[in-house]
């Protein structure tokens, strides 16, 4: 993944890292030499210089009554966005009781792109185990940041996980480190065709998409879907030890 995509996914827009980059590179800079540089027309750079600033990215000084924009150090960043988690979870308790306020409460969630994906899986890694089956390969090849840093949460978590999946050369690594990442495989025959990934915790079920753009994927928080869905894999796991 570059750079780009990583201030993408610490939650730049395209423009934003356009001209973050930008001042970056050049240097100290008026507003008329960073849209010129970064190829952005000058009243949208302004609107981005302002959304920066707010971000902590970017500051500025005034000479000859002339703001001049400087990027702050790159270093900065993981610190802003240590501040942001902390923020978070000191008003998580009070999200968590808005929550419980709604009686008729969303059974099904539906979310869209990789930012979408990773959510779900953080939701996944909210567990004491996960059972997993379905289609491991479009995980590997479709979420190459994202999924090694799921896969590295839940072994830091300590979460064991059961897999039902067809024997992929793509699982080489994943199959010899089996036993000390808390990983148990159970592998059915090639010919069962496999078009999603299906994690069940919890009381939820999650269906990943990603065979091709724009990938999705579905939560469904319901007893009777997740019973069901647990005694398939449950079937699916003991067919292979008994």
């Amino acid at each position: 993944m570059s750079y780009e995509d990583v201030l993408k996914e610490y939650g730049l827009s395209d423009n934003e890292v356009k001209i973050y980059l930008t001042i970056l590179k050049i240097g100290e800079s008026t507003v008329q030499k960073i849209a010129k540089n970064s190829e952005i027309v000058r009243t949208t750079t302004y609107n981005i210089l302002e959304s920066l600033q707010h971000k902590g990215l970017i500051s500025f000084v005034v000479k000859e009554k002339i703001k001049h924009f400087q990027a702050a150090d790159p270093r900065v960043i993981p610190e802003i966005l240590e501040e942001k988690r902390k923020r978070i979870k000191e008003i998580l308790p009070e999200l968590l009781a808005i929550t419980e306020t709604i009686k008729d409460k969303p059974k099904v969630m539906v979310y869209e792109g990789t930012r979408g994906i990773k959510t779900i899986l953080e939701d996944v890694l909210h567990s004491k185990q996960i059972l997993h089956y379905g289609d491991i390969n479009s995980l590997q090849m479709n979420l190459k940041y994202i999924f090694p840093q799921f896969i590295a949460k839940r072994i830091s978590r300590k979460i064991p996980i059961k897999i039902v999946c067809k024997r992929e050369d793509a699982h080489k690594e994943l199959i010899k480190n089996a036993k000390k990442e808390k990983r148990e495989f159970v592998f059915v025959q090639k010919k069962f065709v496999f078009k999603s990934s299906v994690f069940i915790f919890n009381d939820k079920v999650a269906i990943l998409c990603l065979q091709e753009e724009p990938f999705y994927g579905i939560i469904i928080q319901n007893e009777d879907f997740y019973e069901t869905q647990k005694s398939i894999f449950e079937l699916l796991w003991k067919s292979k030890h008994s």
